[in-house]
């Protein structure tokens, strides 16, 4: 049986209360841990990134995007337009949802005719990787949070 509990020093990361996960030794484990006080009530950030997009089905993955964690990660992904930003900063940012609506066009007096818009952008996570794609027609800017945090979202992120 692992131990799974250290109130004290622990070598790789000092004086705190850590909780392992499952099967896995407080004392010496790599992985990220069930909890740790040293990170308040929040997680611990594997890193960042953040970067545009121009154009419709334009997709990041490179820099900055590969954590290979070996596992989906926890994440938070943001984006906005230029619409948005004011001396350089981004003044409403949107989470990572793509959004299809249908317009039925009945203005001509004949047959309704459906017109599609999209706008948003999607997130696809790997076990090393995260992608983010555009689906506006112009530019948009992202910026995304990876953590060391399994994903408990099931993919949706923060």
């Amino acid at each position: 049986m692992a131990n799974r509990v250290l109130l004290g020093n622990r070598a790789t990361g000092g004086y705190g209360l850590y909780l392992s996960k499952t099967g896995e030794n407080v004392l010496d484990t790599a992985l990220p841990m069930a909890f740790d006080s040293r990170t308040g009530t929040g997680w611990a950030i594997k890193q960042v990134a953040q970067g545009t997009l121009s154009g419709n089905s334009s997709t990041a993955s490179g820099d900055g995007m590969l954590h290979s964690l070996g596992y989906k990660p926890l994440f938070a992904v943001r984006w906005c337009t230029a619409n948005e930003i004011s001396s350089g900063v981004a003044t409403k940012v949107f989470t990572a949802v793509h959004a299809y609506a249908t317009d039925i066009d009945t203005s001509g007096g004949g047959e309704p005719e459906p017109s599609l818009w999209e706008h948003g952008c999607s997130v696809t996570t790997t076990t090393s990787l995260i992608t983010i794609e555009n689906h506006c027609t112009g530019t948009i800017y992202w910026s995304t949070i990876i953590f060391n945090e399994p994903d408990f979202t099931g993919g949706v992120g923060l």
